[in-house]
């Protein structure tokens, strides 16, 4: 998501733009090594990235080198660069001028400068990507029932929604749910705690009940916070790649 997509009402409402919260902000985003993705102006081209180094003095930034060269030299052209990442599992944003290539401990790196400006998004307000169906993700929650296997519509570093063709009464609002197993395609099952915040039912063409839960991580360890952006960055990339094939 770029800054671009959000409306002047919401800019205002989550702008940061005292130069010591920025700072805070990006500093925790370096030090947790939390993945960057920088954006170039053709919306194409991005670098899934770090920031290894943030210069007060200098007012400047500085993010890994990418391995494409192509990616490297449109962020290079690019009059205005856009960021995202999360810090403390909150969705960041940010944009900057052009970027330069330079080195850092004697290895090359992209620099930019520090931002006038970035948002920084309330944890209940995370942006969910919708999960595909042609290879859906899977979570088993461990209930009084026994294991109570649900598919997830959407997912965000916040949490997910799931949807559950369940027994009567098998997930409870405000309950939260230990040892639920996440399987990310392609990456693996992951242990995660659910906390459940709405469950909203419908009836099914068949006449039996479904109903869609929305769930909050609880205690998410970096490690799989990791895993979970680097797949909420490729559902991106592909949901990209299919709209401008479509367009």
């Amino acid at each position: 998501m770029k800054i671009e997509m959000y409306t002047p009402e919401e800019i205002e409402r989550y702008k940061i733009s005292h130069p010591a919260e920025i700072e805070r902000i990006l500093r925790g985003v370096m030090e947790k090594k939390s993945l960057v993705t920088a954006y170039s102006e053709n919306n194409r081209d991005f670098l899934v990235t770090t920031l290894i180094g943030l210069d007060t003095q200098a007012r400047a930034l500085y993010f890994g080198y990418g391995p494409d060269e192509k990616v490297n030299d449109a962020l290079l052209s690019s009059h205005t660069v856009s960021f995202n990442t999360a810090h403390d599992q909150v969705r960041v944003l940010f944009a900057t001028s052009a970027m330069t290539r330079t080195t850092l401990y004697d290895e090359p790196v992209l620099k930019s400068a520090m931002p006038a400006e970035l948002l920084r998004f309330q944890r209940r307000e995370y942006y969910r990507l919708p999960t595909p169906l042609m290879n859906p993700m899977h979570c088993l929650i461990p209930t009084e029932n026994g294991g109570l296997e649900t598919t997830v519509a959407d997912i965000s570093i916040g949490g997910v929604s799931v949807l559950a063709y369940d027994r009567e009464g098998a997930l409870s609002v405000g309950k939260v749910y230990q040892g639920c197993q996440l399987a990310l395609p392609e990456a693996g099952k992951h242990i995660v705690n659910l906390r459940i915040c709405t469950i909203h039912e419908q009836s099914t063409p068949n006449g039996g009940v479904s109903r869609r839960a929305g769930c909050q991580f609880m205690g998410l360890s970096p490690s799989i916070e990791t895993e979970l952006q680097r797949y909420i960055i490729r559902l991106e990339r592909e949901r990209r790649a299919a709209q401008h094939f479509l367009g």
